[in-house]
């Protein structure tokens, strides 16, 4: 038979496993939230847009995170299903809406960027052929030698969290 202290001594070693489980398993889900811990540029809310099968472009989106104190360059994007991946920016020129190629992306200490439908977003060129909704892509974000990567779902429309919020005063 137990002694009371045994019990209690028991009991605590316990709720200390326990709490160490908790632990580990909050700190998996909050990587697993940003991709990649390799370094300090993390991805993270990442979707594919699912499109016609004929199609050989898609667009990736995210939001990239630099967990670092010194500003980061980024400087490529790639992903196993595209031939090639680059950074493009939705812009207003002579009225219409177009597609302009962005070299780098600077992301300031601990800034938040989000990638998203008619801003920012990564364009996957040269597909062999087109995800599906509901497969799972592997899109990598490159900053000199360091690289981060996230396998995003792919969707046929923006989740509700990276819809863009309008502001009303």
């Amino acid at each position: 038979m137990k002694t009371g202290l045994q019990a209690f001594v028991i009991g605590v070693a316990s709720l200390v496993m326990t709490s160490a489980n908790v632990t580990a398993s909050l700190h998996e889900q909050h990587q697993a939230s940003h991709g990649s811990h390799a370094n300090d540029l993390h991805i993270m809310n990442g979707w594919v847009r699912a499109l016609p099968p004929t199609q050989r472009v898609t667009a990736a989106y995210l939001t990239l995170h630099n967990a670092s104190n010194q500003a980061i360059v980024i400087d490529g994007f790639s992903s196993p299903i595209a031939e090639s991946a680059e950074l493009h920016d939705s812009v207003l020129q002579d009225g219409q809406m177009r597609m302009v190629k962005q070299d780098t992306l600077i992301l300031a200490p601990d800034e938040h960027k989000t990638l998203q439908p008619a801003g920012l977003h990564v364009m996957l060129m040269g597909l062999e052929s087109m995800p599906k909704e509901g497969d799972q892509v592997e899109v990598c974000v490159k900053s000199g030698e360091l690289q981060s990567c996230k396998a995003v779902p792919v969707l046929k429309m923006a989740p509700m969290d990276a819809m863009p919020h309008h502001q009303h005063h």
